[in-house]
C-alpha cells in the first residue's frame, strides 16, 4: 500500500516553501484544511501558530492556503467572484509572490483565471496553476508548478559566481529537510563554497531571481529536480551535479556527490572528503567494538519503502558497509528510471532480485525504513521489529532539534537509529 503525497499536494507546498509567497487554492474548504496544515506542519513562517489572527473570509482560522470555499453553486455558475475577492483580501495583507492553484474540480469549471488576476490587480506578481498533475506522482506536480514559477519571475542572465551553487530537488515535503540544507551548507563550505538557493525549500524571491548567477546546479532528489536543473541548463548554461547513486545517503554517494562538484567546479575536494573519511573512521570503530559482542548488524534483515534516488543508496550502504539484507524494496511513482534500474540491477547482482518492488507488508523484516503510516501497518502486523521513519507522511513525532539523513550527520544518525533499533528488539 503507498502512503505518498500527490502531484497537487505537492505542487500547494512547493510554492509555501518560498518564504515570500503564498499558495491560494481556487476549491472547496475539504481541500484547504488539510493543505493549510501541512504547509504549517513542514515549515512553520510567521504567527501561522495563532488561529484568531485569521478568522476572516477565506482563511477559516488558517494563516495559510486560503481558499474560495467552492459549493455546488460555483460549479455550475463558475468562480471568478470569489476568486477575485479572495486575490484583493490577500493582497491587501502581505506583498508575496502569489499562486492560484486550481483544485481538480475546480479545473473542470473552466474559468478563465487570467481574467480574474487581472481585474484584481495582481497579474504582476501572481501566477496560476491550472493543472498540477493532481493525481499523477508528487514529483510531477513540484517540477510542473516549479518551472511555471521560474518562467513567471522572468530570471535574467548574471555574470557567475565561481563559489556559489544552488540546490535543486528538495522539497519541503522531504524528512527534516531543513536539517539536510544545515549538512550541505556545512560540506559545501569546507570546499570554500556557498548556497545561493534551495529550490525551493526556505527560500526567497530574490534568491530565486539571482540564482542565475550560480556556477552549478546540485540535484539531490532526480525526480524533484532534474528537469529544473535542465531548465537551467538551457537557459543559462549552468551545469549540472549530481551523484550517479541518487541522494547522498551513506558515505559513498556523500563521497561521489562531492567529488563530481568538485570536478564540475575545478576544486579540490580533499577538505570535504578528508571530513567525511573522519566520520567514516570513527564510526567503524564504533561498529567493531559492537559487532565484537553481538555479531550485529552483519546479517540484519531490512526492508525499504522511498524513493528510487533515496532506496538505492541506502540498499547500498546497509549491504555494503554494514552486512545487512535486503526483503523488500519498494520505490515510490515518479522515480527516476536511471537510478530505477541502478537499483534493480544491484539487487540482482548481490542474488537478491525477489526483492525489487516488492510491497513490505509480505516480509519480516529486522528494520524497516519507510514512513510513519507505513511504519505504523507493518509494526501492527509484526512485520518488522523496528521502524525508522525517512519520509513523510509521518508518525506525529515532533522534532526539536534538526536532523538529516543526508551527508556525514544523516549517516551517522542512521548508524545511531539503526544500532539502537537492533538492540531494542533484541
Amino acid at each position: 500500500m503507498i502512503f505518498s503525497p500527490d502531484a497537487f499536494t505537492a505542487s500547494i507546498l512547493t510554492v509555501e516553501g518560498i518564504t515570500d509567497a503564498s499558495a491560494l487554492l481556487n476549491g472547496p474548504t475539504g481541500c484547504k484544511i488539510y493543505h493549510s496544515f501541512l504547509s504549517d506542519r513542514h515549515f512553520p513562517r510567521g504567527a501561522s501558530h495563532d488561529p484568531m489572527a485569521f478568522q476572516g473570509e477565506f482563511y477559516f482560522g488558517q494563516l495559510r492556503v486560503p481558499s474560495t470555499y467552492l459549493d455546488w453553486e460555483d460549479y455550475v455558475e463558475g468562480s471568478l467572484d470569489k476568486l477575485e475577492r479572495l486575490l484583493s483580501t490577500v493582497a491587501e495583507k502581505n506583498n508575496d509572490l502569489l499562486a492560484v492553484i486550481n483544485s481538480p474540480g475546480a479545473s473542470l469549471i473552466g474559468d478563465d483565471l487570467e481574467t480574474a488576476l487581472r481585474k484584481s490587480g495582481v497579474h504582476e506578481r501572481c501566477f496560476t496553476v491550472d493543472c498540477a498533475g493532481f493525481s499523477l506522482p508528487a514529483p510531477v506536480g513540484f517540477e510542473n508548478t516549479g518551472l511555471v514559477l521560474l518562467e513567471h519571475l522572468d530570471l535574467k542572465p548574471l555574470p557567475r559566481r565561481q563559489n556559489r551553487v544552488n540546490i535543486l530537488g528538495l522539497s519541503i515535503l522531504h524528512k527534516h529537510w531543513e536539517g539536510t540544507v544545515a549538512e550541505l551548507k556545512k560540506l559545501l563550505s569546507l570546499l570554500g563554497l556557498e548556497v545561493g538557493a534551495v529550490l525551493f525549500a526556505d527560500t526567497s524571491v530574490e534568491e530565486l531571481k539571482n540564482s542565475s548567477s550560480a556556477a552549478c546546479n546540485i540535484v539531490l532528489f532526480p525526480e524533484y529536480g532534474q528537469k529544473i536543473a535542465e531548465w537551467y541548463r538551457e537557459r543559462f548554461g549552468i551545469p549540472v551535479v549530481l551523484s550517479p547513486l541518487g541522494a547522498p545517503v551513506g558515505f559513498d554517494a556523500t563521497e561521489q556527490l562531492l567529488q563530481k562538484l568538485a570536478k564540475c567546479l575545478g576544486i579540490d575536494p580533499s577538505p570535504a572528503l578528508n571530513f567525511v573519511r573522519a566520520a567514516r573512521k570513527s564510526s567503524y570503530s564504533k561498529l567493531a567494538r559492537y559487532h565484537s559482542f553481538s555479531g550485529l548488524p552483519k546479517g540484519t534483515s531490512f526492508s525499504i519503502k522511498a524513493e528510487a534516488s533515496f532506496a538505492y543508496p541506502l540498499a547500498l550502504w546497509l549491504y555494503s558497509y554494514l552486512g545487512m539484507v535486503p526483503l523488500a524494496v519498494k520505490t515510490l511513482p515518479g522515480g527516476s528510471p536511471g537510478i530505477e534500474a541502478s537499483l534493480r540491477a544491484f539487487l540482482k547482482e548481490k542474488g537478491f532480485e525477489k526483492a525489487y518492488d516488492r510491497e513490505l507488508e509480505y516480509e519480516t523484516a529486522d528494520i524497516a525504513f519507510a514512513d510513519g503510516y507505513t511504519l505504523g501497518l507493518l509494526k501492527g502486523m509484526g512485520r518488522c521489529k523496528a521502524g525508522i521513519e525517512i519520509s513523510t507522511p509521518s508518525e506525529g513525532y515532533i522534532d526539536f532539534i534538526p536532523k538529516t539523513y543526508m551527508g556525514v550527520e544523516g549517516t551517522l544518525w542512521l548508524l545511531e537509529e539503526i544500532i539502537n533499533g537492533i538492540r531494542s528488539s533484541l
